[in-house]
């Protein structure tokens, strides 16, 4: 504290397992992503952020985008011991980057990945 510093939750990205994942279209340019994440940790751990990337029938990528726990809807940052906790958050899709626009069609997969910023 004299030094201004302070210390966070464990950082441990390899004790975090994504239970399940599911990315769906609810309307128009409107999508939901599900998650739930697992500590298999035996301490706490800080709750890692998720990078969600969509891609095409190439599994080219087309978009990704970097969701927090809060983004999630989770209350708390930290993962206890063996908790499972899941989230999800609407994302509405950009069809038209510049010049390029993106079909919702191309979307054909989608990848999800933990890590700490």
């Amino acid at each position: 504290a004299a030094v201004g510093c302070t210390i966070g939750p464990y950082r441990q990205v390899e004790s975090v397992v994504i239970d399940s994942s599911a990315f769906s279209r609810l309307r128009g340019d409107v999508y939901r992503l599900a998650a739930t994440y697992k500590n298999t940790a035996a301490v706490p751990i800080e709750a890692p952020a998720l990078e969600l990337t969509l891609t095409d029938v190439r599994q080219q990528v087309l978009v990704r985008r970097v969701l927090t726990a809060q983004d999630l809807g989770w209350v708390t940052s930290v993962l206890a011991p063996q908790q499972v906790s899941a989230g999800s958050a609407v994302l509405r899709l950009q069809t038209s980057a510049g010049d390029q626009a993106l079909d919702p069609a191309q979307i054909t997969g989608y990848r999800v990945l933990v890590f700490y910023p």
